[in-house]
C-alpha cells in the first residue's frame, strides 16, 4: 500500500469517526460514554493524514525539482526513470477498494440492532449485585427501563412491582412460538456485546412489525419464571403506543 493510499485511508476512517461522534449517530454502536474518546481518536487519525499527505506532497516536490536540476540527460533516459519512478512508489489499483467501506459510512450509516439480533439471542436478566432492592420512585406511572423491571420481576420476585403502575419504552421482537415480546438491547460497550431483555405482553395485540417502538404501561402479573437469567417475565399491559425510536436505543 502505498503512502497516499494510506493518508487517504486514515482522513477517511479519522472523518468517519468524527462525523458519527457529532451527532447521534455514534449511540447505534457505543455507549454514550464513549463519544470522547471516539472524538480524539478521530481527530488524532485525521491529523495522522494530514502529515502523511504533506510529507507525501513535500518528497515529491524535492523529487520533481532534482530532476529537473539534471543536466545532460537524454530525453529517453528521463522517459524510463520517469516511469521506473512511477513503479516503485505505485501500488496495486486494488488496494484502493479498501477505501469502499470506509466510504459508505459517509453515504449510509448502518442502523443500530434490532429485532434481527433480539430473535436469535435468549433473553438476558443479569441479577443485581445487591441483594437488597430498593422500592421503585414515585410516580403513577412509575419510569422504569426493562433491564430494572426484569430485575424485579426475577430477582426480587416482583415484590417491589406489586400494586405499582409502570411505564417502558422497548422495540417489538417477533416470538417464533407466538405474538411478541417487549425488547430492549443493553450494551456493556459496543453494538457487538449487546445482549437482549425480553418481556412477554399480556393482554396487549396479539401482533405487531418488528421493531416497532412502543411504549406500554401496565402493571407486573406472576409469570415467566423467577431466579433464572433466562427468564422472560410478564407484564399486564393497559395502554400501548407506537412511539419514534429513542435518541439511544440500547439501555
Amino acid at each position: 500500500m502505498t503512502r497516499e493510499i494510506q493518508s487517504v485511508l486514515l482522513l477517511l476512517v479519522g472523518g468517519a469517526m468524527l462525523r458519527l461522534s457529532v451527532g447521534d449517530v455514534y449511540l447505534r454502536y457505543v455507549k454514550e460514554g464513549m463519544r470522547p474518546w471516539l472524538l480524539v481518536s478521530g481527530g488524532l487519525l485525521v491529523l495522522g493524514g494530514v502529515l502523511i499527505l504533506v510529507d507525501v506532497l513535500r518528497t515529491a516536490r524535492r523529487a520533481s525539482a532534482a530532476e529537473a536540476d539534471l543536466a545532460g540527460v537524454a530525453d529517453e533516459s528521463e522517459v524510463v526513470d520517469n516511469e521506473g519512478h512511477s513503479h516503485a512508489h505505485g501500488g496495486p489499483r486494488s488496494a484502493w477498494m479498501l477505501l469502499l467501506p470506509v466510504a459508505a459510512i459517509f453515504l449510509v450509516a448502518p442502523p443500530a440492532l434490532g429485532s434481527f439480533t433480539a430473535e436469535r439471542q435468549a433473553s438476558s436478566v443479569i441479577q443485581p449485585a445487591d441483594s437488597s432492592v430498593p422500592p421503585l420512585p414515585p410516580g403513577n406511572p412509575v419510569v422504569v427501563s426493562l433491564a430494572d423491571y426484569a430485575a424485579r420481576a426475577v430477582w426480587d420476585n416482583g415484590t417491589t412491582l406489586k400494586g405499582r403502575n409502570v411505564k417502558m419504552v422497548g422495540f417489538v421482537t417477533p416470538n417464533p412460538a407466538g405474538g411478541w415480546w417487549l425488547t430492549r438491547l443493553q450494551l456493556a460497550c459496543c453494538a457487538a456485546d449487546a445482549v437482549a431483555t425480553k418481556i412477554v405482553p399480556v393482554g396487549g395485540p396479539a401482533s405487531l412489525p418488528a421493531d416497532t417502538w412502543v411504549q406500554v404501561t401496565g402493571q407486573w402479573e406472576a409469570g415467566g419464571g423467577v431466579q433464572n437469567e433466562k427468564a422472560i417475565p410478564w407484564l399486564k399491559v393497559d395502554s400501548l403506543t407506537e412511539v419514534a425510536q429513542p435518541k439511544n436505543p440500547y439501555e
